[in-house]
């Protein structure tokens, strides 16, 4: 049997190297060398080599166990930067084959964009008792992290940074929008065509006013 054809994955917040990232989001490893593992594994295990992968942000700081770490995942990897990583040649220098600001593509006939922070001026989490937040903000530090996101012009949008569901205060999904982050997605990347089931989805619902 031949190789399948080329697919598409999305992903963010893997934190490599964040030891405070395991007790923030009750992650299911032991320590930051057994969720570094687990993640490779579990990553390798759905995407192959002729994949594209679009990383949403916060991989972990850039260095040898960064580099290490993205030299033995599949497929051609972009980063979209997040407010957790460094900058453009850093990143390229850990192994990405690209670093952006943001991305768009057409997904289900709907323009879907990615940056590493949901869209500006959209309530997506409670931000009441977050650090450095007066509980005003849509999501945490939104007004300190312009740079990593875009404006809400009713388009479908992939994001990683609220960490959902980070204790009931973010949920995965809502609206157009779907953090993509892998604490919220079991700790795998989520493929096109779940991407593709969701708009279809959001806008049935959108149609007929209902939830299906």
């Amino acid at each position: 049997m031949g190789r399948r054809i080329r697919n598409t994955f999305f992903t963010a917040d893997w934190h490599i190297g964040h030891k405070n990232i395991l007790k923030f989001d009750n992650r299911p490893f032991k320590d930051i060398n057994h969720m570094r593992e687990g993640l490779i594994r579990r990553y390798n295990s759905i995407v192959e080599i002729q994949d594209v992968v679009y990383f949403l942000g916060d991989m972990g700081f850039a260095g040898d166990d960064l580099r290490h770490t993205i030299d033995r995942l599949n497929g051609t990897k972009i980063l979209v930067l997040g407010n957790h990583d460094k900058k453009n040649q850093a990143m390229l220098c850990s192994g990405f084959d690209a670093v952006v600001n943001s991305a768009s593509m057409v997904i289900a006939g709907e323009m879907v964009t990615m940056t590493h922070c949901p869209l500006r001026g959209v309530k997506r989490e409670d931000t009441t008792t977050m650090l450095g937040c007066d509980g005003t903000e849509n999501w945490h530090r939104e007004d300190k992290h312009v740079d990593f996101s875009i404006e809400d012009r009713g388009q479908f949008h992939l994001h990683g940074h609220t960490h959902a569901p980070n204790g009931g205060k973010s949920t995965v999904k809502q609206g157009r929008q779907w953090d993509i982050g892998v604490a919220g997605n079991k700790y795998i990347p989520v493929s096109i065509s779940q991407i593709e089931s969701w708009i279809v989805k959001v806008k049935k619902e959108e149609k007929f006013g209902r939830k299906t």
